[in-house]
C-alpha cells in the first residue's frame, strides 16, 4: 500500500519540480478519475461479495425450512398412524362374537376383566381400559399407574369423551338395519363400514398427552342379528409421556420431540404442531428441534468459506491496488503526454503550439473597448558561445534561469513560451497604454543583464528583442508572430542587447529583401554574377603581389550592383554557401593565370562556420589544381568574436589545408592582442579609416604606426587598404607597411585587365632606366603606351 500511496505524491513532486502547473491540473484530474474508478471497481466486488454470502445464507434458510415443513408433515403423519394403530389395536378386543355376547348382549364382568381390561391396561404403565354404554354409563373400569377411575372424570377429558361417544354412536347407526320380522343386521358391505365404527383422538391429562380411543362392540360376521339399543364401547385411554413421545421422535428423527401444554400461542414457531382433543379443544404442542441442514452445511462449510473469502479478499486488494496504480500510472503518463505535446521539456514553458492557442485565444476573447494586446519575441545573444565554451548542460541551465526571470517580469495572465533553442515568446494582455507594454521590454531587459550563477562562476547576457501591439485590429495571429519576428530581425542587426517595436515600413523592407532573394536564385541560376579584382602591390607601388576577388551583381535592370547591396540578404538565407562556393572556384579558376600572385577571398562568417567549409574548400582546390598556399582567407572579427571555441577549430583546419589566414578591417570592432595571439593570423588589414585620416591626424598617424610595429612584432605581415593619395602612399612606405591596396594604385578590374597590368609590369621591369613615381596600374599602362608613341 506504500507504493500506491507514494506514486501521486512523488509525480507531484516530479511536477513541482519541474514548475508545470497545468501538469499538476491535469495530474489531480486523472487521479480523481482514477480513484473513482478504484472505487467502483471495489464497490462491484463487495456488493458481488455480499450478493454471494446473501444468497448462501437465503439457501440454508430455504433449506431449513424446507426440511421443516418436511418434518411437520413426517410428524402430522405419524400422529395419524398412530390414531390407526390404537383403533385397531383395541379393535382386536372389542369386535369378534364372543366379546359382542359377553359385553353387549349378557355383559359378564369376569370375562371382560381378564379378556379386555387386564391385557389392555398391561401393554402401557399409565392407561385406562372402560366399557362404556352409548350414554356414557360405566359399567367396567380398569386403571394402571398414576391414573385412577375418576381420572375419566377429568372436564377436558369427559367433554372430549362424550363427543367421541356419540360420534361411534352416530356411525353406528348409519352401519346397520331392521328387516322386516323385526330383526336388526349390518347393512351390505359391513366390512367397508367397519373402520368408522372407532374414534381416536388425542387428550391431555395433567398436562401430559394421553391417546383416547373409543371402538364399539360388534359381532365379527356380517349376518349376526344385532341387539337392540345403541352398541357398547370399549374405551382406552392410554398415555404418551415418555416412551411414546420417544418413539416418534426415533421413528422420524425428530431431535427433542416434547409436548407443551400451554395456551394457544399468537405466533406458531414453525417447529411446533398443535394437538387437538376429540372436542376440538386445543390441548397443547408438540415442539422438537428441527434438523437445520441448510445451516449445518453452512456451519461445515464456513471455515473453507472464510478462507476461501480470505484468499478473494487478497487477491482482490491485490487486483484493485494493481489497478489502482496502474491507473495513476497511466494517468500520469496521460497528462504527461498532454503536457509535454504543449509544452518544453527543458524550461516547462509552453511551447510554440500552446502559444498559438492562447495567442488566438486572446485575439478572439478582447473585450469593448478593446485593450491593448502585445506580442514579443526574445532572442538570447551569443547563447551559442555558452553552449561552446561552457558546454551544453550550462546552457541548458542558462534557458532555465531565463525562463524564470521572463515569468517574473510579466504579470500572471501573461503568456510565457520558448519557441527554440534560445527564443522565448511572450504574450502581454490587458494593458490600456502602450508604454506598459515597452515597461516589460525595459524589464526583461534589466532581469537579463543581472548576472547568472552557472557552475560557480558568474555569466553575463544581453537579449534582442522584437515587440508588436495590436489593439482591436483585425489581425490573424500568424501575421502577430510574423511582425514581431521582423522586429527581432532588426534588432539584432541594429547591435543586438535592445528591443525594437515593430514599425509598418519594416515589412515593405522585408518584402523587398524578399523579392532581392528570388531575383538573387535566379541570378546564381543564370550567371549574373561577376568577380573583379583589386590589385595589391609592394610598398614602393612598382610590384602587384596579390589580388583581391571581390564579387559584383549585374542585375538585368538595375546594372552593375556593389556588394553592399545583396550580400547581406545573401548572408542571412541559404544561397550563402552556393554563392561563397562560386566565388572561390571562380577565383581559383582566374587565379590560375597569375602563379606569381596572391589570392585574397572574403569569407562570410555564415559560409566559414559551415561544418564542411574546409572540406568543400580542399576540394575546389583540388578540383581547380590551384595551390593552397597561394590563398589567402579575409575573415572580420565576428567570425572569431561569436564562436571563440569553434573559431580555433576552423583555423586548424584552414591551416592543415595550406591556406593563409586575414583579419580584415582590424581596428574597427573588439580588437584584442589575445585574438592575434590566440589565433595565429598570418596577416591583417588596417581599415581605411585610419588611413584616409593619417595626412590629418596625428591620432591616426600614431595608430598605423603602432599597428605596423605590432604586426611586425608578431611576425604577421600588415595590409593597408582603401589608398587614395600620394601621401598616404609616402607615409605608409616610410612606416613599413608590406602590402598596399586602394584607388591610388587600380580600381577592382575584370581578370583580362589583372593579366594586361601584369603584362606593363613586366615591360617596366625590361627597362630599368624608367624611374615612375608610384601610381595606379592603369597609369602604368598609358605611360608606357605614350612613351611607345614617341619613340616611333
Amino acid at each position: 500500500m506504500s507504493e500506491e500511496k507514494d506514486w501521486p505524491d512523488a509525480l507531484h513532486e516530479s511536477a513541482a519540480e519541474a514548475g508545470a502547473e497545468d501538469l499538476r491540473a491535469q495530474l489531480r484530474q486523472r487521479q480523481g478519475l482514477g480513484w473513482r474508478l478504484t472505487l467502483s471497481l471495489a464497490a462491484v466486488m463487495l456488493a458481488a461479495v455480499a450478493i454471494a454470502i446473501a444468497g448462501l445464507y437465503w439457501a440454508a434458510r430455504k433449506t431449513d425450512e424446507s426440511a421443516i415443513r418436511f418434518e411437520r408433515g413426517l410428524l402430522r403423519n405419524l400422529l395419524d398412524a398412530e390414531k390407526e394403530r390404537a383403533a385397531k389395536e383395541i379393535e382386536n378386543f372389542a369386535i369378534s362374537d364372543t366379546t359382542y355376547r359377553n359385553v353387549h348382549v349378557r355383559f359378564d364382568k369376569d370375562w371382560v376383566e381378564n379378556r379386555i381390561g387386564e391385557r389392555l391396561a398391561a401393554a402401557t404403565h399409565d392407561s385406562i381400559v372402560a366399557v362404556v354404554k352409548a350414554n356414557g354409563a360405566r359399567r367396567h373400569i380398569t386403571t394402571t399407574g398414576n391414573y385412577t377411575t375418576q381420572t375419566l372424570n377429568n372436564q377436558n377429558v369427559s367433554a372430549s369423551l362424550d363427543r367421541m361417544l356419540s360420534a361411534v354412536a352416530d356411525t353406528y347407526w348409519r352401519t346397520i338395519k331392521s328387516t322386516s320380522d323385526g330383526k336388526t343386521y349390518f347393512v351390505h358391505d359391513y366390512g367397508r363400514h367397519l373402520q368408522p365404527t372407532h374414534a381416536t383422538a388425542f387428550d391431555s391429562i395433567d398436562g401430559k398427552p394421553v391417546v383416547v380411543t373409543v371402538v364399539a362392540v360388534l359381532p365379527g360376521g356380517e349376518d349376526t342379528a344385532l341387539a337392540d339399543g345403541p352398541p357398547s364401547m370399549v374405551v382406552h385411554v392410554r398415555s404418551l409421556e415418555g416412551p411414546g413421545i420417544g418413539r416418534f421422535g426415533n421413528v422420524n428423527r425428530l431431535q427433542d420431540l416434547r409436548f407443551e401444554a400451554t395456551k394457544r400461542l399468537e405466533r406458531l414457531p414453525p417447529n411446533t404442531l398443535p394437538l387437538y382433543n376429540g372436542a376440538s379443544q386445543l390441548i397443547g404442542y408438540l415442539t422438537w428441534t428441527p434438523n437445520r441442514h441448510g445451516t449445518s452445511m453452512l456451519d461445515e462449510a464456513s471455515p473453507m468459506m472464510v478462507l476461501a473469502m480470505l484468499v478473494l479478499t487478497i487477491l482482490a486488494v491485490g487486483v484493485l491496488r494493481h489497478t489502482h496504480v496502474t491507473t495513476i500510472r497511466l494517468a500520469y503518463s496521460e497528462a504527461l503526454a498532454r503536457h509535454r505535446a504543449l509544452h518544453d521539456d527543458l524550461s516547462q514553458l509552453p511551447n510554440r503550439v500552446l502559444f498559438s492557442r492562447r495567442l488566438s485565444e486572446a485575439l478572439e476573447g478582447q473585450s469593448t473597448p478593446p485593450s491593448m494586446l502585445g506580442v514579443i519575441y526574445v532572442d538570447l545573444d551569443y547563447f551559442k558561445e555558452v553552449n561552446d565554451t561552457l558546454g551544453h548542460h550550462a546552457g541548458d541551465a542558462l534557458i532555465k534561469q531565463v525562463a524564470c526571470r521572463l515569468q517574473s517580469s510579466v504579470a500572471p495572465g501573461d503568456c510565457v513560451s520558448r519557441i527554440s533553442g534560445d527564443e522565448f515568446s511572450l504574450l502581454i494582455c490587458g494593458r490600456t497604454d502602450q508604454s506598459a507594454i515597452i515597461d516589460v521590454c525595459r524589464q526583461i531587459e534589466a532581469a537579463i543583464s543581472e548576472p547568472f550563477e552557472i557552475d560557480d562562476q558568474q555569466l553575463h547576457s544581453s537579449c534582442s528583442m522584437g515587440l508588436v501591439i495590436t489593439c482591436g485590429e483585425d489581425i490573424s495571429p500568424a501575421e502577430l508572430l510574423r511582425r514581431a519576428d521582423i522586429a527581432l530581425y532588426r534588432a539584432k542587426e541594429e547591435g543586438r542587447g535592445r528591443y525594437i517595436l515593430y514599425q509598418e515600413s519594416m515589412s515593405d523592407e522585408i518584402r523587398l529583401s524578399q523579392k532581392m532573394e528570388r531575383e538573387l536564385r535566379v541570378a546564381l541560376e543564370e550567371d549574373q554574377f561577376e568577380l573583379v579584382y583589386q590589385p595589391q602591390v609592394s610598398a614602393d607601388g612598382r610590384t602587384t603581389n596579390g589580388v583581391e576577388a571581390l564579387i559584383r551583381w549585374r542585375h538585368p535592370e538595375q546594372g552593375l550592383l556593389m556588394p553592399d547591396h545583396f550580400m547581406p540578404i545573401v548572408e542571412r538565407s541559404d544561397l550563402i554557401w552556393q554563392v561563397g562556393a562560386w566565388v572561390i572556384r571562380t577565383a581559383c579558376r582566374d587565379g590560375r593565370r597569375w602563379p606569381e600572385l596572391s589570392l585574397a577571398v572574403n569569407v562570410s562568417p555564415a559560409q566559414i562556420r559551415h561544418p564542411d567549409f574546409a572540406e568543400v574548400l580542399q576540394q575546389i582546390l583540388e578540383q581547380e589544381n590551384f595551390d593552397p598556399r597561394r590563398l589567402e582567407i579575409e575573415i572580420t572579427e565576428s567570425v572569431v568574436m561569436d564562436h571563440i571555441d569553434s573559431a580555433v577549430r576552423i583555423f586548424d583546419s584552414l591551416h592543415g589545408i595550406g591556406v593563409s589566414i586575414a583579419l580584415d578591417d582590424f581596428g574597427t570592432g573588439f580588437s584584442s592582442l589575445s585574438y592575434l595571439r590566440r589565433f595565429a593570423f598570418d596577416k591583417f588589414k588596417i581599415d581605411r579609416s585610419f588611413i584616409t585620416a593619417v595626412e590629418t591626424e596625428p591620432e591616426s598617424a600614431a595608430i598605423v604606426h603602432t599597428l605596423v610595429a605590432l604586426a611586425d612584432a608578431l611576425g604577421m605581415k600588415v595590409t593597408a587598404e582603401g589608398i587614395e593619395t600620394e601621401g598616404q602612399h609616402r607615409f605608409l612606405r616610410e612606416s613599413g607597411c608590406d602590402q598596399l591596396q586602394g584607388y591610388l594604385f587600380s580600381r577592382p578590374v575584370p581578370a583580362d585587365q589583372i593579366t594586361a597590368l601584369l603584362e606593363a609590369e613586366a615591360l617596366l621591369k625590361d627597362e630599368p632606366e624608367t624611374r615612375l613615381e608610384p601610381r595606379s596600374l592603369q597609369r602604368h599602362i598609358r605611360q608606357l603606351e605614350l612613351d611607345r608613341r614617341q619613340a616611333n
